[in-house]
């Protein structure tokens, strides 16, 4: 049924109840809702796990959970119920079993409420879903960085954490002995434990834990290390690395070791290595054996593929003078890599140069480092539009650091923790674009820089930790609107009473257009209260965004409107709801008038349209 109408009727504000207000008098909640897998393949049974709360001694037998799972707001397969018992002394668990349809690439939310005997609602969370036999179309990349006891790793929970946040793919930065030799002993006598290129310890057995609950959890694993360097001393130690193989910053001049290009590692501390020299990346030699390194520590360790890091230099030459194009180089080593070592592969491409090239590779997905030419909120929309031009099939990370000093002055925040709004309006606009941010690691902890294993500098508050589950919940539930073959869509909205903008002006509430089929997704990101167009805040101190309620949106539109829904993952858990509004026409053409129940930081609109053309 068409619900516009000629004449405008907007409905009052909606009351929703969000996953942090439980009813008072009930004196019971929902503790807690994750899945037991990060990913599920199709025909793979789902388990929702709850945890669930009571105050006092008391015990409470005659409530019910009662889970719906839906797509795009519409339900699928019956609700399922199970009675539960509750104890209020200590924690009570239950586990929900569901089989989803056996659809590829598909996410689910899941609402979950607790009722009790007469049907009322005690308390409600949310999670989600992602059926999907691969992980490149979805990609959520989290990160590990330590590996031994005496750094705190706890192999099992750190992975169980991540698994909260649908976490599908792990980069294991850092653990290798050596970029030209990554594996530490040889396959039939590997080394129990060796220190990586910091002089930090790696324990064998930590790493092998990681592995495998990893793998128990569907969550794919990268073994990180670079494409084009080596130590120093691995032209002298009788490592085989052979100096013809490396690049000079001329054409001419003395080919010698000193004289090689190379990035220098600090005086201080206790790096293995003072130099990392740059080897042709594009020299067969040098892939060969690079490759045949990489192979013998997939025989050890069962990594699912390689994360290839490079260093952000577009060319170098060759010992014999030619030039040597990192950027061009970067299809023809992924696809070679691929074909060697049959593993998946992931490189990155440092300030997003050779984006377009990885697009169209055999690389799982475009992974790219956003750095100084790439700081506003508008240049991620742009970004991530030339990767999916160039590859719509293409999956996309960003890797953003938020916080990272400008390296002149130290960072002059107050506080150590990440400051929430800079946090989630970078998520927001990341997932806007069609993208995925590696931000989440080692159990509980967050990047600030692009040293991953200095993610102590800054801590995760409990209000933003579980600002981030929503938001994730957010990103697994509605995949196929926010990252699957979505296509810009230029759009004119008003909005009554505030300053709006179409490419991420300060002090505005930004529009976004998306299209996908008959949906046209409208993404309303809330800069208000901030005078930066940039989403780096290297001092931690980015004023909130106001609240913002019964916001009157007027959307110019070629096609008439069947449906409206809106969701965000500030309010509600992110649930799915129905909104109504009318159409009209005046001197910018016909539009659609709509009343959305509040904007936090981030919402997303969701208009089903008809296939015909309406007159402008």
């Amino acid at each position: 049924m068409n619900i516009w109408r000629g004449l405008i009727l907007f409905l009052p504000f909606f009351c929703f109840r969000t996953q942090m207000l439980a009813a008072p008098v009930s004196q019971v909640r929902i503790q807690d809702v994750s899945t037991d897998k990060a990913r599920y393949v199709p025909g793979e049974p789902v388990s929702i796990r709850v945890v669930l709360q009571a105050s006092g001694d008391s015990v409470r037998q005659s409530d019910t959970l009662r889970v719906t799972f839906l797509h795009l707001g519409e339900q699928v397969g019956p609700i399922l119920s199970q009675r539960v018992r509750i104890s209020g002394s200590n924690p009570s668990r239950a586990e929900i079993h569901w089989q989803p349809p056996r659809r590829d690439f598909t996410g689910y939310f899941v609402d979950v409420r607790l009722t009790d005997a007469s049907g009322r609602d005690l308390d409600r969370s949310q999670t989600a879903v992602d059926v999907s036999s691969e992980w490149n179309r979805f990609p959520r990349y989290g990160y590990l960085a330590h590996y031994s006891r005496a750094e705190g790793s706890r192999p099992e929970l750190w992975i169980d954490e991540l698994n909260e946040f649908h976490i599908d793919g792990l980069q294991f930065y850092d653990f290798q002995n050596r970029h030209e030799q990554p594996l530490a002993g040889t396959i039939a006598h590997p080394e129990p434990r060796w220190l990586d290129i910091a002089g930090r310890e790696i324990e064998r057995d930590v790493l092998d834990k990681y592995l495998a609950a990893a793998r128990q959890l569907n969550i794919t694993t990268m073994a990180y290390n670079s494409a084009y360097s080596a130590f120093v001393d691995s032209f002298t130690n009788g490592s085989g690395v052979c100096l013809r193989w490396a690049t000079w910053n001329t054409p001419g001049g003395p080919r010698t070791l000193d004289a090689a290009k190379s990035f220098n590692l600090p005086a201080n501390g206790s790096w293995k290595t003072s130099r990392l020299i740059f080897m042709n990346e594009s020299n067969t030699a040098w892939q060969n054996y690079l490759f045949g390194h990489m192979a013998q520590l997939f025989r050890v360790y069962p990594f699912d593929g390689w994360q290839i890091d490079t260093y952000g230099a577009r060319g170098a030459y060759a010992y014999d003078g030619s030039y040597v194009n990192f950027v061009s180089g970067f299809r023809s080593f992924v696809d070679r890599a691929s074909d060697t070592l049959h593993r998946r592969v992931v490189l990155n491409t440092v300030g997003t140069l050779g984006e377009e090239h990885t697009a169209r590779s055999k690389a799982d997905f475009v992974y790219s480092e956003l750095w100084d030419k790439n700081e506003t909120y508008d240049s991620i929309l742009t970004t991530a539009d030339q990767v999916h031009k160039a590859n719509p099939d293409a999956g996309l990370v960003f890797a953003a650091y938020l916080h990272r000093s400008d390296g002149k002055s130290p960072a002059q925040s107050t506080t150590r923790y990440f400051n929430t709004p800079s946090v989630l309006l970078a998520d927001a606009t990341i997932s806007a674009a069609g993208a995925s941010h590696i931000e989440l690691g080692d159990g509980d902890r967050m990047l600030s820089s692009e040293y991953f294993p200095d993610d102590t500098k800054f801590l995760v508050s409990p209000e933003l930790h579980g600002a981030l589950r929503h938001y994730y919940d957010f990103l697994t539930a509605y995949e196929n609107i926010l990252r699957d073959h979505v296509t810009p869509l230029p759009l004119s909205v008003e909005l009554n009473g505030l300053h709006s903008s179409a490419d991420g002006a300060p002090n505005t509430v930004w529009y976004i257009g998306r299209k996908k089929g008959d949906r046209i997704i409208i993404h309303l990101i809330n800069l208000l209260g901030s005078n930066s167009d940039r989403w780096r805040d290297m001092q931690a101190d980015r004023p909130d965004a106001p609240l913002q309620q019964n916001l009157r949106i007027r959307v110019y539109m070629k096609k008439s409107v069947l449906s409206a829904n809106w969701a965000s993952p500030d309010r509600d858990g992110g649930s799915f709801h129905e909104i109504h509004g009318a159409s009209g026409t005046d001197l910018g053409g016909h539009y659609v008038d709509l009343v959305i129940p509040m904007l936090k930081y981030w919402d997303v609109i969701v208009l089903k349209t008809s296939s015909e053309l309406k007159a402008m």
